[in-house]
């Protein structure tokens, strides 16, 4: 038996076992001379051992180089024994090594200084010993029995071993006090961390960083106060329901700082969470370029929360053109939308792309980027909003081709719940669908239209379809932006 066995899987990582085969006799028992210290409670073994031989006690203990009364008391179970003695004996009796391990078999042990305390019934084969896939040495003195184990290997736990039984009776965790068991897991078996998690996991990353992209600049913040933000603890998370920017966020951790996520896409409502424990030397650089990543005052009075330092993306101003250009697309990806507007005259649709900020510096600072980048926004109000402000908003043909000029969005869906005409679908290909109608509209007067939930429809089809070209064609097609 070699095998791995997986004690518990995290959705980053799992924590296996496999045996130690090097500490395995040739017969495949477990070799319990490798545990220093440890002792033996007679059985009724050395009165065996002894008949084997023909040996009076006398004889016996001349032959264990030891006082007649230590054996006596041995033989007796007053006492415990060192295992390498009770081994000795067996050899000099001439005992094959399965013999002898059947004469033991079911004896308790103990371990080094605790003599007589935590007696324990060693396994004596890696097949016999099936708890092992439960459980884990933690600190020297105990054990950890994972969660969720079968009803009678906790069984098996409970009636064997000593454990903390209020932790137990609180919350079901099962911790064993032994050093000897502890010791026993660490001879016997090797424990590997294996992350399960493959780099990179976005097809984006991985060439940004070669190009030399800063990714703080130009994901990890600007996905932090998108979708994202701080928890106690150095904690940065991310959360959304598109898992490729999970990818994106994980892989910018793991090539600008070689940092694995704590959890990844861990489920939570509608959405999935993935989260960073930063080192504070590391949060400390991101901070000093973003100060802050909460974008409201949740659970906060106004006046309190704008007395904090706010966050802020002045940085991007002066980074370079494609730091810039990956911000926007990600902001727009998490916290943007594409949708149409008719122009009842012409009986022609054009995109309405829309950003959602209702930070009152922050959604400045966004729109300014934009414009550096040939998209221009309008701020949106709305009474309701604790700022009084909702979104950047444009009806600008030429924006929207803009953004889509230097990739647009990134491979995410619009919610359900987000749209009732473009639920489902792809951000990217709504805005190429649009597109395509527009392009369609004006080559043939019949499908001029007065009727928006008509022309909702038809981009819907042609999005489902797969009528759409790629960017470059639709670059060329309105390269005048009208």
């Amino acid at each position: 038996m070699n095998q791995e066995q997986i004690i518990y899987s995290t959705s980053v990582f799992s924590f296996i076992n496999k045996v130690n085969r090097k500490n395995l006799t040739k017969e495949g028992y477990f070799d319990l001379t490798k545990i220093e210290g440890l002792r033996i409670f007679n059985n009724g073994f050395l009165e065996n051992l002894r008949k084997i031989i023909n040996k009076t006690r006398i004889e016996t203990a001349k032959i264990l180089d030891i006082p007649t009364r230590t054996f006596i008391g041995w033989e007796s179970n007053n006492k415990s024994i060192p295992f390498e003695k009770a081994r000795l004996l067996a050899i000099k009796s001439k005992l094959s090594e399965r013999e002898f391990y059947n004469l033991i078999k079911g004896a308790k042990f103990t371990y080094g200084k605790h003599h007589g305390k935590n007696k324990s019934i060693l396994p004596l084969t890696p097949e016999e010993f099936t708890i092992s896939k439960y459980i884990t040495p933690i600190k020297p003195d105990r054990v950890y029995l994972v969660k969720d184990v079968p009803e009678n290997v906790k069984k098996e736990a409970l009636k064997n071993f000593s454990i903390d039984k209020t932790l137990y009776e609180k919350n079901g965790l099962i911790i064993i006090y032994s050093y000897l068991l502890n010791r026993f897991l660490k001879t016997f078996y090797l424990y590997e961390k294996r992350i399960d998690l493959i780099f990179p996991l976005s097809g984006e990353i991985k060439e940004m960083f070669n190009n030399k992209v800063n990714l703080t600049k130009a994901v990890i913040i600007p996905l932090s106060l998108s979708d994202g933000g701080e928890k106690p603890n150095q904690r940065l998370f991310f959360s959304g329901a598109s898992k490729s920017l999970h990818d994106i966020w994980a892989d910018a951790f793991y090539y600008e700082y070689h940092i694995l996520p704590s959890s990844y896409k861990l489920p939570y409502r509608s959405i999935f969470i993935t989260t960073h424990i930063i080192p504070k030397d590391i949060l400390v650089k991101i901070k000093k370029r973003c100060p802050n990543f909460k974008t409201s005052p949740i659970k906060q009075r106004k006046e309190d929360y704008l007395g904090l330092p706010q966050p802020s993306i002045k940085y991007l101003f002066n980074s370079a053109k494609n730091e810039q250009e990956i911000a926007i697309r990600l902001w727009a990806s998490t916290e943007g939308s594409i949708g149409i507007t008719l122009d009842k005259r012409k009986g022609f649709v054009y995109p309405i792309f829309k950003i959602a900020c209702a930070h009152p510096s922050l959604i400045l600072e966004l729109k300014q980027l934009a414009y550096q980048n040939g998209i221009n926004f309008h701020i949106k109000k709305e009474i309701n909003n604790w700022s009084g402000l909702s979104a950047l908003e444009t009806f600008s043909l030429g924006s929207s081709l803009n953004f889509l000029r230097f990739g647009g969005f990134f491979d995410v869906a619009i919610a359900k719940s987000r749209s009732a005409y473009f639920g489902g679908l792809k951000k990217q290909e709504v805005l190429l669908s649009i597109l395509e109608y527009m392009h369609r509209q004006r080559m043939n007067k019949k499908l001029k239209t007065i009727n928006k939930i008509e022309a909702y429809q038809k981009i819907r089809d042609i999005a489902n379809n797969k009528e759409f070209k790629d960017s470059d064609y639709y670059l060329n097609v309105f390269k005048r932006g009208n």
